[in-house]
């Protein structure tokens, strides 16, 4: 599988970034991940990191070299984050359980699978323009599907930060199951977190993305983004791909990823509890700091 890849995560006007991203591969199966903590100083930066970290180590488990049920991966692995979240925070006597957001990508065999919890998105692109957007797990969003607010409304409403379903929650997260879809070269597959999004209508998104390749898109539309939300705008990333021809040669470049000659990277607990030692060593700083 040959694609052009694009990813980046910026602060935007906060003090400090809580969105987690991750592009995994196997030699027929490609990953993405796109996590958006929520809650106090560090703690959303704890589940979202969780996130990004355990669902690439399953990915290497379970890729071999593909993905052998998908959906069933997705929602187990998911499932598992969520659990991980919550046994962290108990062992750490977290005052609050740190929560996330998940939109979570596969592509293999021509083939799109996807999930999400809460309102980061994925957008599918092609030759016809927009061809998919997932559906937030926001309040907001209930008013849209009652035909009570327009999507313009939304951006100004004073719940449009709200959400109903996330990662870490007390309950278990309503795990949202995309549809599988059909892609091949030309498809642009995007995951974003609010930030960017809020700041982008789908009609600019079909406008840029027609003909072009996420690495030849993505770096403007994130500026735009950023300077659209201003000093008070919230983090905003993204990670996004494009497939391309598997006949076209790639060259030396890092924008751009050939599964099958770029090995892939080797995940394990040793990578998840090294960053979450950090984290929780910065929690404590923080705690430290609040109450000097």
């Amino acid at each position: 599988m040959k694609l052009s890849i694009f990813q980046e995560s910026r602060i935007g006007g906060r003090s400090y970034n809580q969105d987690r991203l991750a592009i995994a591969h196997s030699r027929e199966a490609v990953m993405l991940v796109m996590a958006d903590g929520m809650g106090g100083h560090m703690r959303g930066e704890v589940a979202a990191q969780i996130t990004v970290d355990l669902l690439s180590e399953l990915f290497y488990q379970q890729a071999t070299p593909t993905i052998s049920h998908p959906n069933r991966f997705l929602v187990n692995a998911i499932s598992s984050v969520h659990q991980v979240i919550l046994e962290y925070a108990a062992d750490h006597r977290l005052p609050d359980v740190p929560s996330t957001t998940v939109v979570v990508a596969i592509l293999q065999h021509g083939q799109l699978y996807w999930c999400h919890v809460g309102d980061s998105r994925l957008y599918l692109l092609d030759g016809g323009g927009l061809r998919l957007r997932s559906r937030d797990h926001s309040q907001v969003q209930r008013l849209i599907d009652q035909g009570l607010l327009t999507e313009e409304g939304a951006k100004t409403h004073p719940e449009r930060n709200k959400i109903y379903n996330c990662l870490g929650a007390a309950g278990e997260p309503d795990i949202d199951i995309g549809e599988r879809q059909v892609i091949g070269p030309g498809c642009s597959i995007l995951l974003c977190t609010d930030g960017l999004w809020s700041q982008v209508q789908d009609a600019e998104l079909e406008k840029v993305f027609a003909g072009r390749s996420v690495n030849q898109v993505m770096p403007a539309l994130i500026n735009v983004a950023e300077r659209r939300a201003g000093n008070g705008g919230d983090n905003l990333s993204a990670v996004a791909v494009t497939l391309l021809e598997d006949s076209l040669e790639l060259g030396e470049r890092d924008d751009v990823l050939d599964t099958e000659k770029t090995p892939p990277q080797k995940a394990g607990r040793l990578i998840l509890e090294s960053n979450l030692a950090t984290m929780h060593q910065e929690i404590l700083a923080s705690q430290v700091d609040k109450d000097s």
